[in-house]
């Protein structure tokens, strides 16, 4: 780690144990679920969205579920347990940096980085010695870029080599397409190898990250933050 000011990497939780599967996921299946989904929460053009989901405010264990629409609806592909930020899911709204929170909301996700390409169809850049996430006020910021970094851009080779960024999937949070890049709220947040806590990204495990991207389209969703919050009540179906 390179200071206090990176977003998103493991927050130093070595010996955490792993959450069961299934921790934050109701009894009903989240991929049947889709029709409550407040409205908000953008299911986008994409054959399948993925739900990273934590049981309440303040928690860092999160399922992650991945949901395929076909002719009668979405229904569940796999699910796997991960992190997010050691201070838990954000409240809807502007994440800032340092706050140790995972942004709450649908985005999309566009492109991959690590190692090698593992199949993806995502636009994918293997990296090398010179490859940085921008973390600087610029035309780079939070934005993949080659070149000689300075604090707090974050060394992507030197964080691949050492297991976090073996693979990882680019979630657009602060960012185009889904949004202006705003200096000062949270950045570099990726869906990536690792299964720790983090400083704001969603970590699990490379075999779920490779199977994320395997699976992977553009126009594609990622839909995150706690259960109640993203869908509604029973009650308060739409008629």
């Amino acid at each position: 780690m390179i200071g206090v000011l990176l977003s998103c990497l493991v927050a130093g939780t070595a010996g955490v144990a792993v959450p069961p599967p299934n921790l934050a996921v109701s009894e009903a299946g989240v991929c049947e679920r889709v029709h409550r989904l407040k409205p908000e929460y953008a299911l986008g053009s994409g054959p399948r969205l993925t739900f990273v989901l934590a049981s309440g405010y303040g928690q860092s264990r999160v399922t992650i579920t991945s949901c395929l629409r076909g002719p009668l609806g979405y229904a569940q592909q796999w699910q796997a347990p991960g992190f997010a930020g050691s201070a838990g899911f954000a409240a809807p709204g502007p994440v800032y940096t340092n706050s140790l929170q995972t942004p709450t909301g649908s985005y999309s996700v566009s492109e991959a980085f690590g190692r090698s390409n593992p199949g993806t169809t995502l636009p994918y850049r293997q990296l090398k010695e010179s490859s940085y996430w921008g973390g600087r006020p610029g035309p780079d910021f939070n934005h993949y870029f080659e070149g000689e970094g300075r604090f707090p851009d974050e060394p992507l080779w030197r964080y691949m080599q050492e297991g976090d960024y073996e693979q990882a999937a680019v979630i657009n949070y602060n960012r185009p397409p889904d949004m202006e890049a705003v200096h000062g709220r949270t950045f570099a947040i990726f869906l990536h190898a690792g299964m720790s806590e983090t400083w704001g990204c969603i970590s699990t495990d490379l075999a779920t990250v490779n199977e994320f991207l395997g699976s992977s389209r553009v126009g594609d969703r990622i839909i995150m933050g706690v259960e109640s919050e993203l869908f509604r009540e029973v009650n308060q179906d739409p008629i």
